[in-house]
C-alpha cells in the first residue's frame, strides 16, 4: 500500500482573491492569484480530481475529502473511502457565484433571503438547500446543501481545477472530523482514489458548517428557515439576517431540527442556560395536532436524510466518552435522585469503575479530560483523582469559550487517542482508556460544540456510523448513561 502525499501549503495565506467589479455580485467571479510556492500543488490536485480520484483538502470548519460533483464515479470512491451510509447526502462546494448557478436548475431564481444570507456570510461556514438539477424519485431529497468555504486554499483549488467539489469530512465514517492534514493521514493513509493530502494548517473554525433550510422562506413573512445542522455559524446571527430582510423580528419562524427554535435569554438575565427546543406542548397548533408532533410522525416514515449529521451518529473516538454537565451552567435534573452523589469525586469514581485499562493489570486506568481554562470542574476533578484508585487523568484544554472549544474539540479527541504509553508501563497501549468532555452553554458556537458532544457520547467507543435507535446495542448502554451531572459549588 502507497503512502499518500502530504503537500505542504502553508504559504496559503498569499493567495490573493480579489472581488469581481464588473459583475452584480462581488462574488461572481473572484479573481485568484496563486503564488508559485502553491500552484505546482494545485495543480497536482486539480489532475487527481479530473481523473475520477480524490484529493484531502482543509476548509475554515474541517478537513474535506473531495471530488467533482460531477463525476458520479469520483463520488462512489468518497463514500467508499469513508465507508459512508449511501443515504448520507454530500455538500457542494463552490468558488463563485457563477459556479453556484452551474449546480442549480436555470429557472430557480435566488430568493432575497438566500442573498442576503451570501452576501453576509460567504465565503463562510454557512451550506444552503437549494433545488437539485437532477433529483432522483422521490422520496428522496429532492435538494443539494451548497457552500462557498473561507479558506484561501480551498477556494483557489476549486478554482483551478473549475470543478464544483463535493466535499464531506475527510475521515472514516463516524470518527472525529479533522482539523489536521496529520489526522487525515493517520486514517486514510493509502485508501485506494485518494490521491493526495493538502497542508493548509489547522482549520480555523472547527466544526463544520451550519446548513439551513430556506427553501420555506416567504417575502411578507408566513415562512420558514430550518435549521438542519447547527454548525460554525450560530443560528442567532442567521435570525439577525432573515429579521432585517423580513423588515422586522417574527415574520418568519426559526426552526432548529424542525422545531420551534427559542432565543436563550437566560445569560442575559444571569441565569443557567437551559435548551433552546421547547416542549411539544409548546408549539404551535396546526387543525389540532401541534407541529412537532407532525414533523414526529413525517420523521417516522424514516425518510432519506436532505443534509449530513441528521440521521447517523458521528463524532466517535475509538474509547468510551463521558459528557460532565456542570452545575454553574446546567440545573439538575428533574429525574437525578435526591440522594444521588453529584460530587466531582463521586462522578470521577464512577467513569473510573465504567472504564477498563488498556495497560497492564498494576497500570492506572487512563482518563482524558476536555475541559475549559480556569476551569472549576476540572480543578476539583484533578483534586479528586488522588482519592480515586488507579485512575490519572491527562488534561487537553479547549480554551476560554465555546469559539475556541469548537476549533478544539476534534483535535483534542484526536490527540488523547493517540497519547503515548506511560514508561512505566511496558505494555501500555497508546492513547487514553475513556475521555470526559466538560459541557458549555448552547450560545452562539456552544449549539454547535455541545451536539457534537452529545453524538459523541452517544457513540463513544464505536468505529463506523450508528443510527440513533443502534446505540445501547453497539455500546451496551443508553447514551443518558453516559451523561453526568456535577456540582462544583460543594464539596468536592
Amino acid at each position: 500500500m502507497a503512502n499518500t502525499p502530504i503537500l505542504p501549503c502553508l504559504d496559503f495565506p498569499s493567495i490573493r482573491i480579489t472581488p469581481s467589479s464588473s459583475y452584480s455580485h462581488q462574488l461572481d467571479s473572484p479573481k485568484f492569484e496563486i503564488p508559485p510556492t502553491i500552484l505546482p500543488h494545485l495543480e497536482t490536485a486539480s489532475r487527481h480530481l479530473h481523473n475520477h480520484q480524490t484529493v484531502a483538502l482543509p476548509t475554515e470548519t474541517v478537513y474535506g475529502l473531495a471530488a467533482s460533483s460531477l463525476d458520479p464515479a469520483a463520488i462512489q470512491s468518497v463514500y467508499r473511502i469513508k465507508k459512508r451510509p449511501a443515504d448520507n447526502p454530500l455538500i457542494i462546494h463552490v468558488s463563485s457565484l457563477n459556479m453556484l448557478r452551474q449546480v442549480i436548475p436555470r429557472d430557480y431564481q435566488i430568493s432575497e433571503l438566500y442573498m442576503a444570507l451570501i452576501t453576509s456570510f460567504w465565503p463562510g461556514p454557512l451550506s444552503l438547500l437549494f433545488p437539485a438539477i437532477n433529483p432522483p424519485p422521490s422520496p428522496a431529497p429532492q435538494t443539494n446543501a451548497i457552500r462557498m468555504p473561507s479558506h484561501p486554499l480551498a477556494l483557489a483549488l476549486i478554482h483551478k481545477s473549475n470543478l464544483p467539489l463535493s466535499a464531506p469530512s475527510a475521515n472514516s465514517s463516524g470518527r472525529p472530523s479533522p482539523t489536521q492534514a496529520q489526522h487525515v493521514y493517520n486514517d486514510l493513509n493509502g485508501s485506494e482514489g485518494l490521491g493526495c493530502i493538502l497542508d493548509g494548517g489547522d482549520c480555523g473554525v472547527g466544526v463544520e458548517s451550519t446548513v439551513i433550510n430556506g427553501l420555506g422562506w416567504r417575502k411578507g413573512g408566513g415562512g420558514t428557515v430550518d435549521v438542519l445542522r447547527p454548525g460554525g455559524l450560530g443560528i442567532e446571527r442567521i435570525k439577525e439576517v432573515v429579521e432585517k430582510v423580513d423588515g422586522r423580528e417574527g415574520l418568519t419562524r426559526i426552526l432548529l431540527h424542525g422545531k420551534p427554535w427559542i432565543a436563550d435569554k437566560s445569560q442575559e438575565r444571569g441565569e443557567q442556560s437551559s435548551t433552546r427546543i421547547p416542549k411539544e406542548e409548546d408549539g404551535p397548533k396546526m387543525n389540532g395536532n401541534s407541529e412537532s408532533s407532525v414533523i414526529e410522525k413525517v420523521k417516522s416514515i424514516a425518510l432519506p436524510p436532505s443534509t449530513p449529521g441528521m440521521k447517523y451518529r458521528h463524532y466517535s473516538p475509538r474509547v468510551p466518552v463521558y459528557l460532565l454537565k456542570p452545575n454553574t451552567i446546567f440545573p439538575r435534573p428533574d429525574n437525578l435522585p435526591q440522594h444521588a452523589e453529584s460530587s466531582a469525586q463521586a462522578v470521577l469514581r464512577q467513569v473510573s469503575e465504567r472504564t477498563i485499562s488498556s495497560s497492564s493489570e498494576k497500570g492506572k486506568k487512563r482518563i482524558g479530560v476536555l475541559h475549559f481554562d480556569n476551569s472549576p470542574l476540572y480543578s476539583q476533578l484533578s483534586s479528586s483523582v488522588v482519592q480515586v484508585e488507579d485512575t490519572h487523568l491527562i488534561p487537553e484544554s479547549l480554551g476560554q469559550d465555546a469559539s475556541s472549544a469548537a476549533q478544539r474539540l476534534f483535535a483534542g479527541m484526536l490527540t488523547l487517542e493517540r497519547i503515548p504509553p506511560n514508561q512505566d508501563e511496558g505494555d501500555g497501549k497508546m492513547g487514553v482508556d475513556a475521555i470526559v468532555i466538560e459541557g458549555c452553554s448552547d450560545e452562539g458556537l456552544g449549539l454547535a460544540v455541545m451536539e457534537r458532544v452529545a453524538k459523541a457520547v452517544g457513540g463513544g467507543g464505536v468505529v463506523g456510523d450508528v443510527k440513533d435507535d443502534e446505540v445501547g446495542k453497539r455500546q451496551g448502554g443508553a447514551a443518558e448513561g453516559n451523561t453526568f451531572w456535577v456540582d462544583v459549588t460543594g464539596d468536592i
